[in-house]
Parts: structure tokens; C-alpha cells; sequence
């Protein structure tokens, strides 16, 4: 089960906190994996470690989310080079972080765009580029689903920003708009909804982790690979007839 050999699969954002664990699990069951992100040095580093551990040619890609025509040229040259693309896995993320008073309305559309419009560009390009069916995995988030509590964000904590939010709600419903117009052509498209998964910063607040964690089933926030094992269930045929679905991650925070 869960076997993904000869699968060709994009990582977008894959060399991050959560992409990185989920471009190694998709190796591990043996598909070619491309890392796509805007941060060279990061994903000369993944595809090093995904090489160690796999005699697959996985390779990286310079991606800008934001940018139409990086898009592009990552899906072209991922067909180009292996004849096919299988899965899309898009882990991007972008936010201005400003207080709801601070952000300005041309940084509200930027972040819109590039979180919003740059993943519906990738989403669509991929799935143009799928002739045998596929598998898109779009990730969201716990606060596309409920709000954050401001009380959990007691400084040094920066509040959880509200463009954030915004934009994986958004893409939760992108992603059952677009399951239901690519179903036709054999496309699955679902989203994963992870958190509370804390980032070392995060870990510097020994009071904020204890609060995150109290509001889990868990008691505990994520850890980084814990989303990995979804991807692999949604990319492989073992999920053959789920689309159009959201996949939480949260530890139960939103089942409370």
C-alpha cells in the first residue's frame, strides 16, 4: 500500500518547517520528487538529503508562487524532464504579518495574490499538465476553519495575521470548486488543515507552547513530520475516492 514508484510529484514549498518531512515520506515510497521554492540555497539542502536516502534523480526548482511565469516554467520543466507529472503537493505560504490596524490595503491585496491567485495558478497549471489523472494536495490551515483566540497571542507572540486566515479559507473552498471540474479528467484534489505545528521561534515561549497545547486533544503541538503520512494517503491510489475533501491535522483543536 501506498506505493508511489514511478509517480513524478512537486513539492511547492517543499524544503519548509512541514514541506520538507512530506518531500522525504513521498521519496521514501519510492516517487521522483521535485522541490519547488523561492529559497535556492534550502532546496540545494532538501535535494541533497532526499539524494542520501533515495537512488531516484529528485531535483530542484526555483519557484515564485507569485510569479505567473515561474509557475510555469517549474511545471514545463518537471514534464519536460520526466515526460509526466503525477501529484502536485502545494506547502507555500505567504503573509505580510501586520496587526489588523497596520496592513495596508495594497499589502492586503499582495498577500491575496500571491497566497490566493499564485496557488490557483499552480493548482490549474498542474492539473493541465496531468494526462493520466493525479493527485493535487493543497494545504490550508486550522484558521481557515475557526478564528485564531487574540488570547493565545500575548506578546512577544505576534498575532496569527489576518490575511493569513483569510487566504486558506479561501483555498479551502478552491479546492472543492476545482475537485468537482477536474473529476472528469481523474483528478483528485484535497486539502491537508494542519496546527498548531510550532516553529523554533514559537519553542522560544515556553508559556505559548503550553497554551497551544492546551487547546489541543493532544495536549501538544505538532510535530513537523506529522503531516507527511496524510500526503502520502492522498498522492497514493489508496485514496482513490476521496476528492473535493479537508483532511485536519490539528491534534482535535477543531473538533472541540
Amino acid at each position: 500500500m501506498f506505493n508511489l514508484t514511478g509517480k513524478v510529484a512537486i513539492v511547492a514549498g517543499g524544503a519548509g518547517l512541514l514541506g520538507l518531512p512530506v518531500s522525504a515520506a513521498l521519496a521514501r515510497q519510492g516517487a521522483i520528487v521535485v522541490i519547488a521554492s523561492r529559497n535556492k540555497e534550502r532546496v540545494a539542502a532538501a535535494v541533497k538529503i532526499l539524494r542520501e536516502h533515495s537512488t531516484k534523480e529528485h531535483v530542484g526548482l526555483s519557484l515564485d508562487i507569485g510569479d505567473e511565469h515561474s509557475i510555469r516554467q517549474v511545471i514545463k520543466q518537471t514534464v519536460d524532464q520526466y515526460g509526466r507529472l503525477d501529484v502536485l503537493v502545494n506547502a507555500t505560504y505567504y503573509a505580510i504579518s501586520k496587526p489588523v490596524n497596520e496592513i495596508s490595503g495594497q499589502e492586503f491585496d499582495q498577500a491575496n495574490h500571491t497566497h490566493i491567485t499564485g496557488s490557483f495558478l499552480m493548482v490549474r497549471e498542474a492539473a493541465n499538465a496531468m494526462k493520466s489523472g493525479g493527485s493535487i494536495i493543497q494545504y490550508v490551515s486550522m484558521y481557515g476553519l475557526v478564528s485564531p483566540d487574540p488570547g493565545m497571542y500575548v506578546p512577544p507572540i505576534p498575532p496569527n495575521p489576518i490575511e493569513y486566515g483569510v487566504a486558506k479559507a479561501g483555498l479551502t473552498q478552491m479546492v472543492r470548486y476545482l475537485a468537482a471540474v477536474y473529476g472528469p479528467k481523474g483528478i483528485r484534489i484535497n486539502a491537508i488543515a494542519p496546527g498548531p505545528f510550532a516553529d523554533d521561534s514559537d519553542r522560544e515561549s515556553p508559556e505559548f507552547i503550553r497554551r497551544m497545547s492546551a487547546k489541543t486533544m493532544l495536549g501538544r503541538p505538532g510535530e513537523r513530520h506529522e503531516t507527511a503520512g496524510a500526503v502520502v494517503f492522498l498522492a497514493s491510489d489508496e485514496s482513490s475516492y476521496a476528492t473535493g475533501s479537508v483532511l485536519t491535522v490539528d491534534g482535535g483543536w477543531t473538533a472541540w
